[in-house]
């Protein structure tokens, strides 16, 4: 039996993506000739030519991530805290607050970035208009 037979397919939890920590797992069905309508689930970032993020599992694969994340055991689905799209799971809360470090970090340097700029301007604007007092 599939994996959605035995649990019910609304039954698997679609969680946070494991590898880029944005966004929520979606549930598709495989339009391909070779697998058409075979269940797969993967990052809304994974693109199909394979780049973007690279969570993509057949839907028996998930099931076997979902087990080894402690989300499955046996035939039956683990009692989770919070809402099922983020549940929490201590790696999960480091990968993202690692990710929030790095983000926070680049914002940071951006910012710092920004006000050298305008300091800038304003310090060319000033000496601009002493040109201009002072040629008068």
């Amino acid at each position: 039996a599939s994996a959605s037979e035995q649990w019910g397919a609304d039954e698997l939890p679609l969680i946070l993506c494991t590898d880029c920590g944005l966004r929520q797992v979606v549930r598709r069905r495989s339009k391909q000739e070779w697998s058409f309508g075979k269940v797969f689930y993967c990052c809304p970032l994974h693109k199909h030519d394979g780049s973007g993020c690279p969570f993509w599992f057949w839907e028996e694969d998930y099931v076997v991530k979902l087990r080894s994340l402690g989300l499955l055991k046996g035939g039956s689905l683990m009692q989770l805290e919070g809402p099922i799209a983020a549940p929490r799971m201590e790696f999960l809360h480091a990968r993202d607050g690692e990710w929030k470090k790095k983000n926070a970090t680049e914002i940071v340097r951006l910012l710092k970035s920004i006000c050298v700029v305008c300091v800038s301007i304003l310090c060319v604007q000033c000496v601009m208009l002493l040109l201009l007092v002072f040629k008068n």
